[in-house]
């Protein structure tokens, strides 16, 4: 008995030593998909997990969400809230898999899904369309029904949509024409603060929300020269997003403590030119985002 509560708790102490870190004033943001709506092993489609104080906040589910959370290592059935930055397919597309297998692993509530204006709608729609798999599951499995919905809330507006256990999340509105409404989100926990842009061209209101802030993720787009001049829809497609050098300007007004981009958008230019245009501007900590990638957001700024 003496040496099967030895090896109990040293397995305990192991395990507790993988565990990510969970501090006061602390944040740790894993990079899910930093892609876009090309298909791309590398890079899967827009999604970024949030943890403090334990809790996990996931903003976007693009394509693989549900791969990736996997791969990171962490339980389906601890994603509860889900915030969308706007309703494009590449956004959305990994949230129905979420929602289903997260409810198979026995997720103890409904997700709760908070949007711009069209996300309770969406959040019914997907209820509906799996309701013969719901049907399925409830009969043959035991799956606990009240926790199977997706309980969908619109926001139109400027708002904190969560404010508990010293952790606050607020939506601001972002510039990602036609698309309105579109938002950003700013995370604060403690002394710790994380802002995610959305997909947005350069935004003055994205400036002032995220001030000083400890994290700045956000979305880039580019394109070579001959490829804009040949391509007409090219050129309106970077109108509504942030070129490197609207990025670097951004960022020198902003002064983060680190800033990484997201949502990776590159017509025939690398990654290295980006960050050189970029650093023209603004040579603070910089650097492009990868699935996977994980920040330690405290006193410091930690990739890993």
């Amino acid at each position: 008995m003496f040496y099967l509560r030895q090896i109990i708790l040293t397995s305990t102490a192991f395990l507790a030593f993988l565990a990510p870190p969970v501090y006061a004033n602390y944040i740790e943001v894993t990079l899910l998909g930093t892609g876009t709506p090309r298909p791309s092993l590398e890079r899967f489609g827009p999604s970024t997990l949030v943890q403090a104080k334990g809790q996990y906040f996931l903003f976007d589910s693009g394509r693989g969400t549900t791969i990736r959370l996997t791969q990171a290592g962490v339980p389906l059935s601890q994603i509860e809230h889900i915030y969308l930055t706007h309703l494009h397919s590449d956004h959305i597309s990994g949230l129905s898999d979420l929602s289903l297998t997260s409810w198979i692993w026995q997720r103890p509530t409904p997700l709760k899904l908070t949007g711009p204006t069209g996300t309770k709608n969406l959040a019914e729609h997907l209820n509906q369309a799996y309701a013969a798999d719901f049907d399925y599951r409830t009969k043959n499995t035991g799956l606990d029904p009240k926790t199977f919905s997706i309980e969908g809330h619109n926001i139109s507006t400027e708002d904190v949509v969560y404010k508990q256990g010293g952790i606050t999340i607020t939506a601001f509105l972002v510039d990602h024409h036609p698309v309105k409404p579109a938002f950003g989100y700013r995370i604060d926990y403690g002394n710790a603060s994380v802002v995610i842009s959305g997909d947005t061209a350069y935004s003055t209101n994205l400036i002032k929300h995220a001030k000083g802030v400890d994290l700045l993720i956000h979305e880039i787009a580019a394109a070579n020269t001959q490829l804009l001049a040949q391509n007409p829809r090219l050129k309106k497609v970077l109108s509504y997003h942030t070129t490197p050098e609207q990025a670097g300007r951004l960022f020198e007004i902003v002064q983060p403590k680190a800033a990484v981009y997201n949502h990776v958008l590159l017509f025939g230019i690398d990654e290295e030119t980006i960050l050189e245009t970029t650093r023209s501007f603004f040579q603070g900590n910089l650097r492009v985002g990868k699935d996977l990638m994980k920040i330690g957001v405290g006193e410091t700024i930690t990739f890993y």
